[in-house]
């Protein structure tokens, strides 16, 4: 089975105004290096056919469903936030 790699970074900036207001900005990036994560693949018996994807990992575990705990596998996502205090 393949390694698991994922990177995750985040930036964030805080500016105040006053003494009482305040905005905190946000950049967070989840699969930053876009590393393609294959869950495990579907059958191991040859037999099975399972319509020429015998031993073939296709999926990742966010589409598979085969492993929820390992992560999501899937490609890049970016958020971004706004937070302002009062």
């Amino acid at each position: 089975m393949p390694h698991y790699f994922n990177a995750d970074f985040s930036v964030s900036k805080e500016w105040k105004f006053k003494e009482r207001y305040s905005a905190q900005f946000r950049a967070e990036f989840f699969n930053i290096f876009n590393w393609t994560n294959f869950g495990p693949p579907p059958t191991l018996d040859p037999g099975a056919g399972a319509g020429g994807q015998f031993g073939c990992s296709c999926a990742t575990p966010d589409v598979a469903g085969s492993n929820p705990v390992l992560g999501s596998g899937g490609p890049r996502h970016i958020q971004f936030g706004l937070k302002l205090n009062w």
